[in-house]
């Protein structure tokens, strides 16, 4: 009976030692396991964090071009406006010279010829045929004159409606340029939010998968093995033996 009792005591100290030694097996597979779970999340978070720095300064070099574009159209079309003015303001110089040359050589026309009727006006005498014949080219230079005047007035008056017409043309073209401008801007600015939009989608996405394969297998699989290996180690026969 003894040697029974000791050979079933030696049975019970052997299951045991095989126990502990199944459970040291997994708590170390465990470990490994975790240790293993960590360096890849470690991993994750660090090409996370790349990616992440990679496209925000993508989208900084994007901004960058899309402000120096920008800036470049807008510069070019100051500048075009700017070369227009000035040959618009060359143009009208240049038409205002002439103009002053024709009136200043039509002004010294009807002084000669005002020198020539008053020489012949002298020469005719005083009779009354001669002051008739006075009388009537002072009115008909009186008219001329008035004719001149009323003519300069006119030409004044459709040179200040023409510049009128064309500093209109010049504001309406700004305007368009700019509204044009504004237009592109907030469509730039409309498709860059909705890149950034489909990133964080896709990164909201990433992280999702990555939760779902760390919290799943590595538990269900662990437990599985612990089980299978309290019943190859015979702990509830022992337990029900003592």
């Amino acid at each position: 009976v003894a040697k029974e009792s000791r050979k079933r005591s030696e049975l019970d100290a052997q299951l045991l030692a095989n126990r502990i030694a199944l459970l040291k097996q997994e708590e170390e597979k465990a470990w490994k396991k975790i240790q293993e779970t960590r360096r890849k999340a470690e991993q994750i978070n660090t090409l996370r964090a790349e990616n992440e720095a990679k496209v925000i300064a993508k989208e900084q070099m994007h901004k960058k071009k899309w402000e120096a574009a920008r800036a470049s159209q807008a510069r070019n079309a100051f500048m075009k406006d700017k070369a227009k003015q000035q040959r618009e303001a060359t143009r009208s110089a240049m038409l205002e010279s002439k103009r002053h040359l024709v009136r200043e050589g039509r002004e010294e026309q009807m002084k000669l010829e005002r020198q020539r009727q008053e020489k012949w006006m002298r020469d005719m005498g005083a009779n009354t045929s001669r002051a008739t014949a006075i009388r009537s080219q002072r009115d008909n230079a009186k008219k001329r004159i008035e004719q001149e005047k009323f003519r300069k007035l006119e030409s004044c008056r459709m040179d200040y409606e023409n510049k009128v017409q064309q500093e209109e043309t010049l504001r309406a073209r700004t305007e368009a340029l700019v509204s044009a401008m504004e237009k592109e801007e907030m469509e730039l600015i409309q498709r860059l939010q909705n890149t950034q939009n489909i990133q964080r989608s896709a990164y909201q996405e990433l992280e999702n998968a990555l939760g779902k394969s760390a919290r799943g297998p590595p538990t269900s699989r662990g437990e599985g093995a612990m089980q299978e290996s309290y019943k190859g180690s015979g702990i509830k026969g022992a337990a029900s033996s003592s």
